[in-house]
């Protein structure tokens, strides 16, 4: 499944750890691409949050990028054996980087969101 991480600053009172974090990269959220739409996956208030952003056919990207977002698109990951995504295996933070991760069902470390940006890069 195609997959759109975005990566931004913290809108409102700012991240509590916002002095520690790079800027541009003080959060991040995950669009997930079905046969019907954008769905947006955001972790940004402490309690998963889902919503329908737009049309499978719209360019998400290019709207996130237009807002001055970082974006990375990639895949889901998927068990080849099970047919389904299965985050197994390593420690995950809860925050907005360890729910990416999840969705995304990847292993590797990362705890920050610039962290999870770099490693998607690669």
């Amino acid at each position: 499944m195609k997959a759109l991480v975005v990566f931004c600053n913290v809108e409102g009172k700012g991240h509590p750890l916002g002095w520690m974090l790079k800027d541009g990269f003080k959060h991040c959220f995950i669009n997930l691409q079905t046969e019907d739409g954008w769905v947006e996956f955001d972790y940004g208030t402490g309690i998963p949050q889902v919503s329908v952003m737009a049309a499978s056919d719209f360019d998400l990207n290019g709207y996130y990028q237009s807002l001055g977002f970082n974006t990375v698109e990639t895949e889901q990951s998927r068990s080849i054996r099970f047919g389904i995504n299965l985050f197994c295996g390593t420690i995950t933070v809860a925050n907005c980087v360890g729910l990416v991760k999840a969705l995304l069902g990847v292993k590797y470390f990362s705890v920050t969101p610039y962290q999870l940006y770099k490693r998607l890069l690669k």
